[in-house]
């Protein structure tokens, strides 16, 4: 009996001081939690004792153990394991967990995609009327200058795939059809809008055309988009090159940067069965980067991950074919993987991301050099933040 009370004894002990000494020192940054850990408690500034510091030490030492003992982050990583796979809810305010272990993203900074699903964003009169203005402040630019211009709204996962969703999707009209019903028809003619067409093509396939575990389309969901876009634009350009494409089952951990870095997940349960679409001779056979810098994403929210080509000057690309059309594209994310679709059929394309002083109407109406096409590409979850700015202004995220 004494030596099993002694063991409990040592192992009660072990338990509260190897989490102690084995503090993580080094770590600056949680990306499981998004946010920077507590530093070293300090009571001294330029070498003098600083009362206030000095009294802040409990709270001080109490913030730098909480967030550096041992194990921790192993021990997040296992409860949010137990959370998905065994209790099938999120931990996470920004991932709604789904049916099939589909995940959406939910959180309001990027678009409020929840309000989207449930149809509670819809615009009053005054939102509609600005959104209208908006819109047709960049088509009269357009015309002023003879551009073809193309307005495309990005669906989200959730209104491609509402039956993945936890919850029947409200019946009546979403924001987006609101807003494609008060669209004069002249301006109905240059949106695309893709849901239809997706919901019907995903019909006729095992694999999915968006992620099950992110936001974003894949590149099957991108081709059947290019090939509405490429219709559209055909009728003003009837030179653009028919591209034979290959189309290849390959295995993806679809977008694990997700559950891996916010979740601490290694590997979200399976791989998904994705289809790769690219041309038979390859992209290199068509266009090449003349300007491309790529930068880190916010070190707290590493999503798209360090090779997203967004550019400290934006991207720019050129086709080997000269007589094509050229081309300015507002876009976001969505865009990474349309990005070699459309640099394919335009002899030189400018991609505007991150760069706030392009994105708006006067960057493309004070150009010396007017492009052919103007592409506008908003996501779906996005569409309500166009009325709350400026005319001709265009938020990213």
């Amino acid at each position: 009996m004494k030596i099993l009370k002694a063991g409990f004894v040592f192992l009660f002990l072990a338990g509260i001081a190897i989490p102690l000494v084995l503090l993580d020192r080094e770590t600056t940054i949680s990306l499981l939690e998004r946010r920077p850990l507590a530093s070293p408690p300090k009571v001294f500034v330029n070498s003098k004792l600083d009362k206030k510091r000095l009294a802040r030490l409990p709270q001080q030492i109490d913030a730098y153990i909480t967030d550096r003992f041992a194990f921790k982050n192993r021990l997040i990583s296992f409860m949010n394991h137990v959370n998905f796979f065994v209790l099938h809810k999120s931990h996470d305010r920004k991932i709604l967990v789904g049916k099939d272990k589909w995940l959406f993203y939910i959180d309001k900074s990027l678009g409020d995609e929840f309000a989207n699903f449930k149809k509670s964003n819809l615009f009053n009169k005054a939102q509609l009327k600005a959104f209208m203005e908006s819109l047709t402040l960049v088509n009269d630019v357009c015309e002023k200058n003879n551009i073809v211009f193309i307005f495309l709204i990005v669906p989200t996962t959730s209104s491609v795939y509402p039956e993945k969703y936890p919850f029947p999707r409200p019946k009546g009209i979403s924001l987006a059809g609101q807003l494609l019903d008060a669209m004069p028809e002249y301006l109905r003619g240059k949106t695309i809008f893709p849901l239809d067409y997706l919901v019907s093509k995903k019909e006729e396939h095992t694999q999915p055309l968006y992620y099950n575990n992110g936001l974003h389309w894949n590149k099957l969901g991108v081709y059947y988009t290019y090939e509405l876009l490429f219709d559209k634009l055909r009728a003003d350009f009837p030179n653009l090159p028919e591209i034979s494409f290959k189309f290849t089952p390959y295995m993806d951990p679809g977008e694990d940067n997700y559950t891996m870095i916010w979740w601490g997940m290694k590997q979200f349960g399976s791989f998904l069965e994705l289809i790769d679409v690219k041309p038979e001779n390859g992209w290199d056979s068509y266009y090449k980067y003349i300007i491309c810098e790529n930068v880190p994403e916010n070190e707290f929210n590493n999503v798209i991950g360090n090779a997203s080509k967004k550019g400290k000057y934006g991207v720019v690309t050129e086709n080997k074919n000269p007589s094509l059309p050229t081309a300015l594209i507002v876009r976001d994310s969505y865009f990474v993987d349309l990005e070699p679709f459309t640099s394919s059929i335009f002899s030189k394309a400018e991609y505007v991301w991150t760069q706030p002083e392009k994105r708006n109407i006067d960057y493309l109406d004070q150009l010396a050099q007017k492009p052919d096409v103007f592409i506008l590409e908003i996501p779906e979850r996005a569409l309500e933040i166009i009325p709350m700015v400026e005319p001709g202004l265009f938020p990213y995220d």
